[in-house]
């Protein structure tokens, strides 16, 4: 792993426990003002991550979707190579 990917999962993995303790002082009640303001910065870094990662998704399903099409079309291609081989060989 390259060191820029590595920080960026220590700072992931060190926004999930923060996350985790902000949410079992949520759970007691004993989330501060303070508290509340981390729990946003917290937040909104996952927010984003989360939907960097559903468009990076998206976009290797639909590149997957135009290969398939393509791999379909190369093996009709095929088939049909195959089939004029054939009948070029032994004609009717």
């Amino acid at each position: 792993m390259s060191r820029k990917t590595t920080t960026a999962a220590e700072n992931r993995q060190a926004r999930r426990r923060t996350l985790r303790l902000l949410l079992d002082r949520a759970d007691r009640g004993a989330l501060g003002r303070d508290d509340a303001a981390l729990l946003r910065s917290v937040i909104e870094p996952e927010l984003a991550a989360g939907d960097a990662a559903r468009r990076a998704a998206g976009g290797q399903q639909a590149a997957v979707r135009r290969l398939q099409h393509r791999l379909d079309a190369a093996e009709q291609a095929i088939v049909e190579a195959e089939r004029d081989r054939l009948d070029a060989a032994h004609p009717a």
